[in-house]
């Protein structure tokens, strides 16, 4: 039996949709059932949660 994980960046970006309360909408319709409007909003909340972690030492 396989176990299926999201990648880091899926599960910000469902992380972000429960944070400005659109995970319920995006349950029943999936990502098309979002306005351009509330896709964007996602990304910038994944951006701005982002930045606050710590970043990688890329020496």
């Amino acid at each position: 039996m396989q176990t299926w994980r999201l990648t880091e960046k899926k599960t910000r970006k469902y992380e972000a949709a429960e944070r400005l309360g659109l995970l319920p909408r995006l349950q029943e319709w999936g990502w098309a059932g979002l306005s351009a409007k509330d896709a964007g909003r996602i990304g910038a909340c994944m951006r701005t949660h982002g930045r606050s972690r710590v970043p990688e030492d890329r020496s």
